[in-house]
């Protein structure tokens, strides 16, 4: 039998199965001529119209795995002679599952159109009920029902297709432009659970990458080209990831932005680089992150006004309002030795991580943000109307107007501006720090009303007294504010410990210096007046010192030139061996790529002459499976002969040194023993478990007893000890409580005085509380008990429902089971009547051969007995008996005789062995 390997004749055969209605049939034939490997050394041009009806078949009925499968042997047949071809069926495959998207979704449409019989009807009855039961609506079951099937096809479609084209170099330019359209696919649909699962896909291809970067056709991450298309793939996905808003995602895709910028030996493009930072900064924003909110902002606006050819004035200025704004919204902290610095110290992980994503050396602080401001010249480029804003955090001191003189910006310029009006109340924070670091500084001590007057901000950002004070105290808390807040009095008392390590890290205007900073400059304050005092005691010293400059200067101004050359000529060296490196660099590279092209060259060398020799072996392999399967055929029907004749089976190589009568008595034999095997081996484990009990209870015995009463003693002994430990345990716990009961009596006048006051200055207002509450209360009562009554008759006609569903369900099992039972008594019947047949062919079949036995002994004298099989001519009769008196008729002799019988034993012998349906018996 010769296979076919021309792709045509499959193909052929496959349209004329599509043209009978077999369309599976047909798919199943394609795939199975692509599992086979049957078009391993084909020509891809010859085998594109073959894979393209494979993949229109897969399509049509959505067999997804098999068209994984074909696809990955397809790429397999055209890696190395036609990549293009690869580009090209799956462009074909995209193109159809995409039409069969659309087309889904306008049947939906139409269907949705069609359900309604009425136009001047709101709605139908139908739709009324099953709007109560479920809370979709029509145009939902019908996208379910169509649309949503095909959808789930075509993901699974890209994501197969990434995995067959991950880690190859000849397909990369594909594996990219796949990703993007999966990508695409996502957020025109809006596959929020999808996109997360690519972007796992895409990080796990990307890792593997890296990880196989040794094997046969991996993807080089140091070819300029390779790298360029991954950036652009990520940063489409980080686009993505930001219009669908999953930060988590788009975080995850900064970093592995991050990580292939890292890598990457050519410069990023400026626009690419400020849609970084600029997602940075949305995402930060997210995160709730001031500092690096801020950070993120200014390396913004570094690239921006580095590249101002390709942004415009507008975006610089919107960015320099941003950079402006967020950075005065950064909190101002300000540590004290009076607490920890664990909490600075457990995010030291997460400052370095967003400290390494903004390409930074150090991580920001308020101050260095403050100072990039000012040498950036940003103010220059905000909103004139933002610009008094730095001057009034950072640089005035005003204490008691702050807030006055701030309340028109935010109103009128932050508020009202929807970019601004994020930063106004971290703004407002900021301001509220402000107020209390300039009041520590001209007061001790002032009223906590005195600040809630100060502390206005305008609408929206305005603060109540309650937020304002829970401001100051989780200040006070964190080591922000040296304050302490005094309720008898309704003060502020501000700290002044002369020893607090802390000093302040803020660029803000200070009316005086404080007495732990005065206490801090006491050494450096001390050397400067004595420095003075020996400017005023000794002047020749001092002339001497001076002269010793000016000859320094003389000396550092005569040796600058010099200097001058020596550097110029270090620069120049330098930046030759820089360039003799680059062309070093250079030669290396191209070295190396002729390697890798002479290194190609002979693997594809190699695969070819794999491919000839594998092509050789699989003819070789294909003629001995045929002259085995020949064999086979022969055997079998060889078998087949013996078995109808005989009813048993035997092995092909033993069937030439075998003869019926030998079958036979095997075959008895055989049942005999292992029937004889059973019973003693079900004897001799009757025997071993009954011996074994007897032992086990014969020992148990005497041990019942001495265990009962052992027992008894230590369940005796452990409730006494657990009472003595109960005991205990209340009479110490007894004596707690009445210490605890004498020590808050000697409290309890004092509480109630407190009380007392406390109750008379604010009876008022707990009264008109109460009453407000008690009345909230009742309302709030009624509607429960509404709610409770509504959902009680929903839940009742619910259950009334699946009441009345369970019982036809259990009528509906209860009559199947009745049917089940009764076939299943008409097949033990059945069974029984054939065990009673059977029983009785196999003692007919045992007469029989008692009686073949007698007329073998007795034709032993004549002949030997010849099988059918190596008989020349047919039946060998056995010669006649001679003499008149034995001679008889044939049909009454022995001659004719063993015929039927064997004709007889045949049946029976084939009964015993083989189980024949009741439908087809005689």
């Amino acid at each position: 039998m010769v296979y076919a390997t021309s792709p045509e004749i499959f193909l052929k055969r496959a349209e004329e199965l599509i043209k009978v209605g077999q369309t599976t049939t047909a798919l199943d034939s394609l795939y199975d001529v692509l599992t086979a490997k049957r078009l391993r050394n084909v020509n891809a041009g010859n085998a594109e119209p073959f894979i393209k009806k494979f993949v229109s078949l897969s399509v049509e009925q959505r067999k997804g795995k098999q068209l994984k499968d074909g696809l990955t042997q397809y790429r397999n047949i055209v890696q190395y002679n036609n990549p293009e071809s690869m580009d090209t069926v799956v462009t074909y495959m995209l193109d159809e599952i995409t039409q069969r998207v659309v087309g889904a979704q306008q049947s939906a449409e139409k269907a949705t159109v069609d359900d309604v019989e009425d136009l001047d009807e709101a709605e139908s009855p139908e739709a009324m009920i099953l709007s109560s039961v479920t809370g979709e609506q029509s145009k939902d079951r019908a996208d379910r029902a169509l649309v949503t099937p095909w959808l789930k096809f075509l993901w699974e479609a890209y994501r197969n297709l990434l995995d067959i084209l991950r880690n190859n170099v000849r397909f990369e330019a594909l594996y990219q432009r796949i990703s993007n359209q999966a990508i695409d696919f996502c957020k025109t649909y809006e596959r929020k659970t999808e996109f997360r699962r690519l972007c796992e896909l895409l990080r796990g291809h990307l890792q593997a990458i890296v990880k196989y970067s040794h094997q046969q056709n991996a993807i080089n991450l140091s070819n300029p080209e390779t790298m360029q298309l991954f950036l652009d793939t990520h940063f489409h996905q980080l686009n993505t990831a930001t219009e669908m808003e999953l930060w988590q995602e788009c975080y995850r895709s900064i970093e592995d932005i991050h990580h292939l910028i890292q890598q990457s030996k050519r410069p990023i493009k400026p626009q690419a680089m400020a849609n970084y930072f600029e997602k940075l900064t949305r995402v930060m924003y997210v995160a709730k992150n001031p500092l690096f909110l801020a950070a993120a902002w200014h390396r913004y606006y570094g690239y921006i006004f580095r590249y101002t050819s390709v942004f415009t004035e507008e975006q610089l200025q919107g960015v320099a309002n941003n950079v402006l704004l967020s950075t005065l919204a950064v909190p101002i902290i300000k540590p004290s030795s009076r607490v920890l610095s664990a909490a600075a110290k457990e995010n030291k992980h997460r400052t370095q991580r967003y400290t390494n994503l903004l390409f930074l050396t150090t991580a920001p602080t308020r101050v260095s943000l403050i100072n990039d401001l000012m040498s950036n010249d940003i103010l220059n480029r905000v909103r004139p109307e933002l610009r008094p804003l730095y001057d009034l955090v950072e640089e005035q001191f005003h204490p008691l107007s702050i807030c006055k003189k701030l309340s028109p910006i935010l109103s009128e310029q932050i508020a009202a501006n929807e970019n601004d009006s994020k930063y106004g109340t971290l703004l407002c924070n900021v301001v509220l720090t402000r107020l209390l670091q300039q009041l520590s500084q001209v007061y001790t001590s002032v009223q906590l009303d005195f600040i809630l007057r100060l502390a206005r901000f305008p609408e929206p950002y305005s603060m109540s007294p309650a937020q304002i004070e829970r401001f100051i105290m989780n200040g006070a808390r964190r080591g922000e504010f040296q304050l302490r807040v005094d309720y008898q009095s309704r003060s502020v008392v501000f700290d002044t410990d002369p020893f607090d390590s802390s000093q302040s890290l803020s660029s803000a205007a200070q009316l005086q210096a404080s007495p732990s900073d005065l206490m801090r400059s006491q050494l450096s304050s001390l050397s400067i007046c004595l420095s003075n005092a020996q400017r005023v005691a000794c002047p020749d010293y001092v002339a001497e010192k001076q002269a010793q400059k000016a000859t320094a200067i003389a000396k550092a101004l005569q040796n600058m030139q010099e200097e001058h050359h020596v550097a110029s000529a270090r620069k120049l060296v330098i930046e030759r061996r820089k360039e003799a490196i680059e062309n070093a660099i250079a030669r290396k590279e191209r070295a190396e790529e002729r390697e890798r092209t002479i290194r190609m060259q002979r693997e594809q060398e190699l695969e070819r002459q794999r491919m000839a020799e594998e092509k050789r072996q699989r003819e070789a392999d294909r003629l001995q499976k045929e002259r085995e399967d020949i064999q086979r055929i022969e055997a079998k029907k060889l078998a087949d002969s013996i078995k109808e004749k005989a009813g048993i089976e035997i092995d092909i190589k033993e069937l030439e040194e075998l003869d019926t009568t030998k079958l036979l008595e095997l075959q008895v034999q055989q049942i005999e023993k292992e029937k004889q095997d059973m019973q003693t081996r079900l004897k001799a484990q009757w025997r071993k478990t009954d011996h074994t009990e007897r032992a086990y209870r014969k020992c148990e015995q005497p041990l019942i007893a001495d265990d009962y009463e052992n027992q008894k003693k230590l369940d005796r002994k452990n409730h006494e000890d657990a009472r003595k430990a109960q005991l205990a345990q209340t009479r110490e716990k007894h004596e707690q409580d009445m210490e605890f009961k004498r020590r808050f009596m000697r409290m309890l006048g004092d509480f109630n005085a407190v009380r007392k006051d406390l109750d008379q200055g604010r009876s008022e207002a707990l009264s008109n509380d109460r009453r407000r509450i008690r009345e909230a209360l009742v309302k709030a009562k009624e509607e429960r008990i509404e709610e409770y009554r509504r959902l009680k008759a929903e839940r009742d006609e619910t259950e009334a429902r699946e009441r009345e569903e369970r019982e036809q369900r259990e009528a509906e099992e209860e009559r199947v089971r009745a049917a089940k039972a009764a076939e299943l008594a008409k097949h033990r019947e059945t069974m029984a009547a054939q065990r009673a047949r059977d029983e009785e062919l196999l003692k007919k079949r045992m007469e029989r051969e008692s009686e073949l036995e007698k007329e073998r002994e007795q034709r032993a004298s004549v002949g030997k007995y010849v099988p059918p099989s190596r008989r020349a001519g047919g039946v060998v009769p056995p010669p006649a008996r001679t003499g008149s008196s034995s001679a008889t008729p044939p049909s009454a002799s022995g001659t004719q005789s063993p015929r039927p019988a064997e004709s007889t034993l045949r049946p029976s012998a084939q009964s015993s062995n083989r189980y024949i349906p009741p439908s087809q018996r005689k």
